[in-house]
């Protein structure tokens, strides 16, 4: 695969998130709306002063229709228990989100479906007639999963590229949201191949089909994001056996390299492709358990934590970004050079010194712990001599600072108004005495 390409966006230096907003009601009649786009622009307004200014995707999950997965090869129509008082349609609020949120540093884009189809989408008959879904042997079309109560076909991306579809598809898509070839990014959900029985079209095949839809969505200028890294092989089954997960073969080669920057799930990546193969290049999220092999880390995933019906999810949200996505976007600065052990003795060795380690959740670098749990004083990479603090449980202790030229640092707390200023304190050969309190995040800014 070719590794050349120019994204849209480094994703090791900008956060990826999905937001939830809403799902269809039992019965798929109405929507339950989880977060209308006035409570996303204030949620985005919060987040943007915790988390420093740093760009921000936002994939909005059950914009559509009545919500997450409703009506899927479609999405041409903008869920309209989510808009906003202040405008006339739904679209119009979307619009206006979109418009809204790159004030504060973010780009709101759709969180949409290759793979789907229902019964009840406008365009279903147009794929029965094309031949754009999964058959069985004895020709019927295959519905492999179940949603929403609901019978859920997948498509044949063969037959998807070759009839035209996949085309016309995405073009209406842009042309129900324009903004999005501003976004330059979408993030398109479960884009995994099925073989086809009749006919029978090759996993080879399928996969061709689907290299072919992620070009076409590059010539427009849009990166593509994805949920897992697919690892295809001719003998992986369409249904799960004996109710297992179906999974891909974890050895098999990587299908999408070069063409999907990032994913949510990169669990099926050996070793040797993640040495081998820099974040920059592909990365993403979640390689094990919940984050990144633990000590790899990876984009935190917004959508389990930015709850409305919580009243403490900002507090859920500076955690997971203290812990999770400040140490990856670290992390990502420095060069993978080997993993070593196994089970709970795994650790990663980096480039200038920096060891991540499974056990302990601990960082080194050059022998001085710079992470140890959830007690952390990391560089943060965003901005110059600057680094970011945070405690569970609330700690003290004294930092080793790598620049041992500065003789003083300002400590600012980070809140969702802004940043606070506390103090002034003065370093000895780059050793920081921190008190953080439980919950708290600090900001620090090394003078000289």
């Amino acid at each position: 695969m070719n590794t050349d390409y120019k994204y849209s966006y480094d994703y090791t230096k900008c956060m990826m998130m999905k937001l939830g907003m809403a799902v269809p009601e039992k019965g798929g009649k109405t929507s339950r709306v989880l977060m209308t786009f006035d409570q996303a622009l204030e949620a985005i307004k919060k987040i943007d002063a915790v988390t420093q200014g740093i760009t921000k995707i936002y994939y909005l999950v059950g914009w559509q229709y009545l919500g997450h997965d409703d009506k899927y090869p479609d999405f041409f129509e903008v869920n309209e228990a989510l808009k906003s008082p202040k405008d006339k349609t739904a679209r119009d609020s979307f619009i206006r989100l979109y418009e809204e949120a790159k004030k504060y540093h973010s780009v709101v884009s759709v969180h949409i479906n290759f793979n789907d189809a229902y019964d009840n989408a406008p365009s279903f008959n147009d794929f029965v007639k094309a031949g754009a879904l999964i058959r069985k042997k004895n020709g019927k079309i295959h519905a492999i999963e179940k949603y929403n109560g609901r019978a859920c076909y997948k498509t044949d991306h063969k037959a998807y590229w070759e009839s035209g579809l996949f085309k016309r598809q995405f073009d209406r898509l842009l042309e129900t949201l324009p903004f999005l070839t501003d976004a330059k990014t979408v993030h398109v959900d479960n884009f995994q191949c099925y073989k086809n029985y009749a006919p029978y079209v090759s996993m080879n095949e399928m996969c061709e089909g689907r290299r072919k839809m992620i070009g076409y969505v590059r010539i427009k200028g849009i990166d593509l994001t994805s949920e897992f890294t697919y690892k295809e092989t001719e003998d992986l089954k369409n249904r799960p056996i004996f109710g297992l997960p179906r999974d891909h073969h974890r050895k098999a080669p990587m299908r999408t390299l070069g063409e999907i920057p990032a994913s949510w799930w990169c669990y099926r990546m050996t070793r040797q492709e993640l040495i081998e193969i820099p974040p920059q290049v592909y990365g993403g999220g979640i390689f094990r358990n919940k984050y990144f092999r633990n000590y790899l880390y990876g984009n935190m995933h917004g959508e389990d934590v930015i709850i409305m019906t919580n009243p403490n999810w900002l507090d859920d949200f500076i955690y997971d970004f203290a812990t999770v996505q400040v140490p990856y976007h670290f992390l990502c600065e420095h060069k993978r050079l080997a993993i070593k052990g196994f089970l709970s003795s795994e650790k990663c060795e980096f480039s200038d010194g920096i060891i991540s380690y499974y056990k302990g959740g601990k960082i080194r670098w050059n022998g001085n712990i710079i992470k140890d749990g959830d007690n952390l004083c990391l560089p943060f990479v965003h901005r110059d001599n600057s680094y970011f603090a945070y405690s569970k449980d609330g700690d003290f202790r004294t930092w080793q600072i790598q620049n041992d030229k500065t003789d003083k640092a300002e400590i600012f707390r980070v809140t969702p108004n802004g940043n606070e200023f506390l103090k002034e304190v003065a370093l000895e050969k780059g050793k920081l005495p921190l008190q953080i309190g439980k919950g708290e995040a600090l900001l620090i800014c090394l003078k000289s």
